[in-house]
């Protein structure tokens, strides 16, 4: 809509302005929004067709690598509604839309990091919707995941990357399944290694790809494929990670997802951030048995430019046997002290389980399945 008003301290013959008013929600609301598209399955049929012409409930709506356009908007939308909400989706253009993207709620936009901030989109898109059969999970994606290896020129790996596969391992659950409104699950099921988002039913926002700012390395990885397509089903796999553990213990408080954390004896404020991938009612059984620990994997995140508060984020871990745990969550803070506390070297690292202990890196090579 365009309308032409009058400056109101303006002189009554200055001529008056014309001005666009454009709903800034409009592709959301439009398509994104509607039923079919929280379905798992119409994500991969939506992406990899080369056009789409969608019968929405207000009118006619296509996609295509070129364009996004309307009935009401027939050639393209505005510049307004087009840089808000989930547009350009099927354009899958590093240069363009993964730079977007990056630009996008970031401090950066190293054009290393182009290709895979695609896949990001794709996964914060992917995870909001439903399947009917869980077991689903690798499969609905397989078609995208083919179709984004030629652009991202990677390997995949349960849902992520392996180039950044460090960062990549901090994705968290949503703010509404940690405090309980939507949470989340892993299935009864096997499906994939608790290290992968692809392990947990429910929304999920990815981790944020860096490369500067690791603390850990990742030494290997191994997963036990179905059949001979890397994209699809699994029957198992693993993580070999070097990281300094710290001992963990968990106390819930009486605000839903909110979790009180000491470690190594000490208690730590409330500048940690925890985000556990499925919610519990209790860690008194853990605690008790020394179970739990943390695992710092990047930052603190002062040494570049871009970024002005320093910060720590890494992985909670629960121990099963010699050296092998499983994900519950991730951790952060930016308080100082508690990044120079979590960092210092303690006494008693050289008995914490793990496959090797290096006492000149003060480091644990552990195994997560």
């Amino acid at each position: 809509m365009e309308l032409d008003l009058p400056c109101p301290r303006a002189s009554p013959d200055t001529p008056s302005t014309r001005y666009a008013i454009a709903d800034v929600h409009y592709w959301d609301n439009e398509l994104n929004q509607l039923p079919l598209h929280y379905r798992g399955w119409v994500l991969q049929e939506r992406l990899l067709a080369p056009r789409v012409l969608h019968f929405c409930p207000n009118q006619l709506v296509w996609e295509c690598a070129e364009m996004d356009a309307a009935e009401a908007y027939p050639d393209g939308l505005p510049a307004i509604p087009a840089s808000k909400g989930k547009t350009r989706f099927k354009s899958l253009d590093p240069l363009t839309d993964g730079k977007r993207q990056r630009y996008s709620g970031a401090r950066d936009a190293d054009s290393r990091f182009f290709a895979h901030e695609l896949w990001r989109n794709i996964v914060g898109t992917y995870t909001k919707s439903a399947l009917t059969n869980p077991g689903d999970k690798l499969v609905a994606l397989s078609g995208i995941a083919k179709r984004m290896r030629t652009i991202i020129a990677d390997e995949y790996a349960v849902g992520m990357w392996r180039r950044y596969l460090a960062s990549e391992l901090l994705w968290r659950v949503s703010d509404h399944a940690q405090r309980g409104f939507l949470p989340n699950n892993r299935p009864a099921r096997y499906r994939a290694p608790s290290f992968s988002w692809t392990s947990v039913d429910g929304s999920i926002s990815p981790g944020r790809l860096e490369d500067y700012s690791t603390v850990c390395s990742i030494e290997d990885i191994k997963i036990d494929y179905a059949t001979e397509d890397t994209t699809g089903l699994i029957n198992g796999g693993y993580l070999i990670i070097k990281s300094t553990l710290k001992r963990l213990q968990l106390r819930c408080t009486d605000k839903p997802g909110t979790y009180l954390l000491t470690i190594n004896g000490r208690d730590i404020g409330h500048g940690m951030r925890t985000c556990l991938d499925v919610c519990e009612p209790s860690f008194d059984a853990e605690n008790e048995a020394q179970r739990l620990f943390a695992a710092p994997i990047q930052g603190p995140l002062d040494s570049h430019p871009s970024w002005t508060v320093p910060s720590l984020g890494g992985l909670i871990l629960q121990h099963r046997t010699d050296g092998v745990f499983s994900r519950l969550g991730v951790w952060s803070t930016d308080q100082a002290e508690e990044i120079d506390f979590i960092q210092a070297p303690h006494g008693n690292e050289v008995s914490l389980p793990c496959l090797v202990y290096s006492s000149q890196e003060h480091m644990h090579t552990i195994k997560i399945v």
